[in-house]
């Protein structure tokens, strides 16, 4: 009888036990995600006392506030909904999104970066008060972006290549942060899925502007060099298949340099090839592709670029045919990026090979007007050498000189960049690519513009949206 109560309070103590490390998990280690879970409608209720912190343009500008309403507080956005995806929204009934969601800790002033004040505040259960964020995101910038992207689907992204701060994030059809509870049903059925963060969760056939890391990698191993001659036929035959180029044709004798100015798909397919799968596939990943860009955005809203199959990222070590790495060397295949991914290809070789870690946030500032947290530049991913970067400086501005993307060029200002027509499952519409940094002798901007289900090329409709955008931050009293 004794040894049977002793098994009963022994397995009373192990569920017991198991009891209190189950409510320690939830607590404690999993108390953040819970909380910040949008179906946790009582955690968001709460949140409704505290003023919530500001989010402010790098100059300053207001760009979302709290306003008192009956004992609650309530977001307001004084610009209108810039960087709707990005900033993100606050529900009560649909939770959080983008930084609002990211940053909710110090908005809400429960973050550690507050020190012993808010400590103290939770501690006591007195209700703490929230820090603002500063931002990246130059308002003036940011609205030429948005205005650039009217009537068009598709996500415009441009950063400092010395630093990583993005100056501007746009996408577009976009939404009105004011009244997304009341448009909830209307985005979730929208075919234009205003939702959708294109700039970093857009997946896309790059096109021709993935020959700048093509040629990257043809340069730093010794493939070719800018003067290498090849004689085109209009068609490369490779594996039983073949690559054409853009409308059938044939350019001849032509070097290297020509061949970026013209984006010749025939030469870049053949020193896709010359150079190997597995070396291609070594640089692509030092330019960040099979890797999320680590920016301050929640899990799930920037994506991976690399080659997809079903929806799914497949292994850089998947084996391909020859036929499948020449196409793959000219942005097609199955091969998709973001426009954030190849707005940092572009900063890679502005900043002399080298991809600074993206960021959006400049600062927190704490409620008594301190700063406890400053943004710190940080190296990424190292892409290239830095004299391979030099020499595609100086191609890319060719293409911009008298190529395919004469219309990004801004008076008295040089500027480097790459066209881009991918081909989509419809025939005869393509999606339009440009990327693009300025001055190209002293970068302070790298731009990727990426729009959607066009007929025309990269050089026609996605280039002057880049001069836009270009112009307007290169004229900005200063930048992150």
């Amino acid at each position: 009888m004794n040894k049977a109560i002793a098994r009963i309070f022994l397995v009373g103590a192990i569920l017991f036990a198991a009891l209190i490390v189950n409510l320690t998990y939830l607590q404690v280690i999993h108390a953040r995600a819970l909380r910040d879970n949008p179906l946790n409608h009582r955690g968001l209720a709460q949140e409704l006392k505290i003023d919530r912190g500001r989010i402010l343009g790098f100059d300053g500008t207001p760009l979302v506030v709290s306003v008192r309403k009956s004992g609650f507080y309530y977001r307001r956005y004084p610009q209108g909904s810039l960087a709707a995806q990005t900033i993100g929204y606050d529900s009560v009934a649909l939770g959080h999104s983008g930084l609002e969601q990211s940053m909710n800790a110090v908005l809400t002033g429960q973050s550690s970066l507050l020190g012993t004040q808010s400590a103290l505040d939770r501690l006591l259960g007195r209700r703490p008060h929230g820090a603002d964020v500063k931002l990246t995101l130059v308002p003036a910038v940011q609205k030429v972006a948005q205005q650039a992207l009217t009537g068009k689907v598709g996500a415009i992204v441009a950063l400092d290549p010395k630093t990583g701060a993005v100056i501007a994030i746009a996408s577009s059809p976009t939404y009105s942060l004011a009244t997304v509870d009341d448009d909830w049903q209307r985005l979730r059925s929208d075919p234009g899925a205003p939702l959708l963060n294109r700039a970093t969760q857009g997946l896309y056939p790059p096109g021709s502007s993935f020959k700048v890391v093509t040629a990257a990698a043809g340069l730093d191993k010794g493939v070719v060099t800018p003067t290498t001659i090849f004689h085109d036929t209009g068609t490369y035959v490779v594996y039983g298949g073949k690559i054409t180029n853009y409308h059938g044709e044939i350019v001849g004798t032509i070097d290297f340099t020509r061949a970026l100015t013209y984006s010749i798909n025939t030469v870049f397919a053949a020193v896709g090839v010359q150079i190997g799968q597995n070396d291609l596939v070594a640089t692509m990943m030092k330019f960040g592709l099979w890797q999320v860009p680590p920016i301050e955005l929640p899990g799930g809203s920037v994506l991976a670029s690399g080659r997809y199959e079903k929806g799914t990222i497949v292994s850089p070590e998947a084996k391909l045919n020859p036929l499948q790495v020449a196409a793959m060397a000219i942005g097609q295949e199955q091969l998709v990026a973001t426009p954030l991914q190849m707005a940092l290809a572009a900063a890679a070789v502005a900043n002399g090979g080298t991809i600074m870690k993206p960021y959006l946030v400049q600062q927190v500032i704490a409620p008594n007007e301190t700063v406890v947290q400053s943004a710190a530049p940080q190296t990424w991913q190292t892409a290239m050498t830095p004299s391979t970067a030099a020499t595609l400086n100086l191609m890319m501005q060719q293409v911009v000189n008298s190529g395919t993307g004469t219309a990004a060029a801004l008076q008295g200002i040089k500027v480097a960049g790459k066209t881009g027509t991918a081909e989509t499952s419809r025939p005869g519409v393509n999606q339009a690519w440009f990327i693009a940094f300025a001055p190209a002798d002293d970068p302070k901007i790298a731009i990727c513009v990426s729009i959607e289900n066009v007929s025309v090329t990269g050089g026609e409709v996605a280039a002057p949206l880049a001069a836009q955008v270009m112009r307007a931050a290169l004229a900005q009293p200063s930048l992150p």
